[in-house]
């Protein structure tokens, strides 16, 4: 297998950059024409970007909470854990981890604290219109319940597969949204975890003509990632391309692979693309994207040093995988 061209793709966020958290924490990306959009997972807001040189700088900044009215944790500012972004029927499709979390203890802590925390603040699914520039939102969105019954958490805990999971915390095999992406009308939401048996969930949800999610409608895929989990999801080559890792904080493996979705309850086994590099740099967002003419990925990475970061920008990567 021939080895991918790399390069790098700067993206200046002016004054939004300046919030401690948002650079260090970018998890989402997608394009929209000359437009590119973010989030950062520990974050309420979306940020659009616009061609500047060989990369982008920030067009503009739109907060959650005027896109979708009652997204709970608005009073308190919680992160909306914002972590697929896709673009697809003119609409720009946005979903939070719904997972739960433990306690984070530091280094010197040797006690794990027991207690689970809800995050209702993590619970959006939804879909707002671009303007027709793709530079643009026409708010508010559409979204599913954050909670109670037609809610995302209600839909994948009532599958059989799922349930068992649901009261655990991301990054401990618990409930953990991490890839988006629209496909045949479709709306796939990939899971870093749980992983069951060995193998990744894929839950593949319809959508009705006016691109309302269907709540009806939901299919889960089981996809063979080597044990991995979904950690994003992007189309390409007529079908979908999957960033997969470890569930839990390890810094490895990272890898790509093309899937094809059947109707099927089976295994199915998607094709193995390349391994990635990590580290301290954990792949973390995808979504193709054409550059200078040639198609290709640009990738985000959740990063444990500041070598991604200068001043206001943020260094991603852009990656064209080997054919």
């Amino acid at each position: 297998m021939r080895q991918a061209s790399r390069g790098t793709i700067w993206l200046e966020y002016a004054d939004a950059g300046r919030k401690r958290k948002s650079l260090p924490n970018i998890s989402a990306v997608a394009a929209s024409g000359d437009y590119l959009w973010t989030a950062s997972d520990e974050m309420r807001t979306v940020e659009c970007l616009e061609p500047h040189g060989q990369g982008y700088r920030l067009h503009r900044q739109f907060k959650l909470d005027e896109l979708f009215p009652g997204l709970p944790g608005a009073e308190e500012e919680l992160e909306a854990d914002v972590e697929a972004l896709d673009v697809a029927h003119g609409r720009l499709w946005v979903c939070g981890s719904h997972s739960l979390t433990r306690r984070s203890r530091d280094k010197t802590d040797r006690v794990i604290d027991p207690r689970i925390r809800e995050r209702p603040s993590r619970r959006l699914l939804g879909s707002v219109e671009l303007s027709k520039d793709g530079g643009g939102l026409v708010a508010p969105g559409k979204a599913l319940p954050y909670d109670g019954a037609g809610s995302l958490r209600a839909m994948l805990g009532s599958i059989s597969h799922i349930a068992p999971f649901m009261d655990l915390p991301s990054k401990e095999n618990g409930l953990d949204i991490e890839g988006l992406v629209t496909f045949r009308r479709k709306v796939y939401v990939g899971m870093r975890g749980p992983v069951v048996d060995n193998i990744a969930l894929v839950a593949a949800i319809g959508m009705t003509r006016d691109f309302i999610i269907d709540e009806t409608s939901i299919l889960l895929h089981f996809v063979d990632l080597g044990g991995l989990g979904v950690r994003d999801m992007t189309r390409w080559g007529g079908g979908i391309l999957i960033l997969a890792g470890p569930v839990n904080g390890a810094d490895s493996p990272f890898r790509l692979l093309q899937w094809t979705p059947r109707r099927t309850g089976k295994i199915q086994d998607p094709e193995k693309v390349q391994d990635l590099q990590s580290g301290a740099d954990h792949p973390e967002g995808i979504c193709a994207l054409n550059r200078a003419g040639a198609d290709g990925l640009i990738v985000l990475y959740d990063s444990k040093s500041d070598k991604r970061i200068s001043g206001t920008r943020y260094r991603a990567g852009w990656l064209k995988p080997p054919t």
